[in-house]
């Protein structure tokens, strides 16, 4: 509860200098974005050298997997585990016991 009143008093303040400092935080703003562009811009450029890098020296590509499955695959599959002839049975693994849960006792409500 007490974060609750915290993050809901620093919400309230926060709100009410953002009304008193609005043009601060528009200069402020200004001056975040070019760096953020120059931040992001010399990140997506040394990505793009990296890749060109790997591409000049020859390196064989990265194997990425991928989880598509053919449908006659996914089909065959289906039918296999779906199939219950009394000769070809899987054998079940043995459960052990479990215990029962304890229940926790019920907050009070203060």
């Amino acid at each position: 509860m007490k974060i609750f009143l915290g993050g809901v008093a620093a919400l309230v303040v926060g709100i009410i200098l953002l009304i008193f400092w609005w043009w601060d935080f528009i200069t402020m703003l200004k001056g975040l974005i070019p760096v953020i562009l120059l931040i992001g811009g010399g990140f997506a450029a040394y990505s793009g050298y990296d890749e060109i890098k790997e591409k000049m020296t020859g390196e064989p590509e990265k194997f990425e997997p991928t989880f598509d499955t053919k449908a006659a695959e996914t089909a065959a599959e289906t039918s296999e585990v779906l199939s219950d002839t009394p000769g070809e049975e899987k054998p079940k693994k043995p459960r052990a016991a479990r215990a029962p849960r304890k229940r926790r006792p019920k907050k009070k409500e203060a």
